[in-house]
C-alpha cells in the first residue's frame, strides 16, 4: 500500500467514524425509529477482530444430515471469535445427489440433493441460535451439488460468496 493510498484510507475512515454519532443524534431529535448499526458498519467497526476469522468447513457422510458431536465442538469454537461482533453469518451447504437410485431423473436427484443441503443448513442454524446468534444474522444457502467434484459439506463464513 502506497503512502498516498494509506493516507486516503485513514482520512476516509476517520470521516466515516465521525459521522456515526451524528446519525444517532439526528434520529433522537427527529423522533424517527432508531435503527441498529448496519451490517457494513458492524463489519467495518469490527474489522480488526474479523480479519483473522477463516471460513469453517464441516464435512458430512453423503447420507448424514445432523452434525456430529465433534463438528458441533468445532463450530462452537469458531463462534467464540464471531459472537461478539454481531455480523452476518452465511451458511453454504453442499450435497451430492443420490447415486444408487435407478428410478430418479437428473432433475429429481438434484432436488433431493438441495433438500439434503437445506436440512443440513437448518441443523447448523439451530446450533448457531442455541449459542446466542440472532436469527436475523444467519443466512442459509442450500447449493446442492456444486461443480465437477461435488462434496457433502457446510461452509460457514462471514462473507457473502
Amino acid at each position: 500500500m502506497t503512502p498516498k493510498t494509506a493516507a486516503s484510507f485513514a482520512i476516509t475512515s476517520a470521516l466515516w467514524l465521525t459521522l456515526l454519532p451524528s446519525e444517532a443524534i439526528a434520529q433522537e431529535t427527529s423522533n424517527l425509529p432508531i435503527h441498529s448499526t448496519s451490517e457494513q458498519a458492524q463489519i467495518f467497526l469490527n474489522a480488526g477482530n474479523l480479519t483473522t476469522v477463516e471460513p469453517l468447513y464441516l464435512s458430512f457422510h453423503p447420507q448424514q444430515i445432523t452434525l456430529e458431536e465433534e463438528n458441533m465442538k468445532i463450530l462452537k469454537k469458531w463462534l467464540e471469535h464471531v459472537k461478539k461482533s454481531e455480523v452476518p453469518i452465511h451458511i453454504y451447504s453442499y450435497a451430492t445427489p443420490p447415486r444408487s437410485r435407478m428410478d430418479m431423473t437428473p432433475s429429481s436427484a438434484r432436488h433431493m440433493a438441495i433438500r439434503k443441503a437445506f436440512n443440513r443448513a437448518i441443523e447448523a442454524k439451530n446450533v448457531l441460535q442455541s449459542q446466542g446468534i440472532s436469527e436475523k444474522l444467519i443466512a442459509l444457502h442450500a447449493i446442492g451439488p456444486a461443480g465437477e467434484m461435488p462434496s457433502d459439506q457446510l461452509r460457514i463464513t462471514l462473507r457473502q460468496n
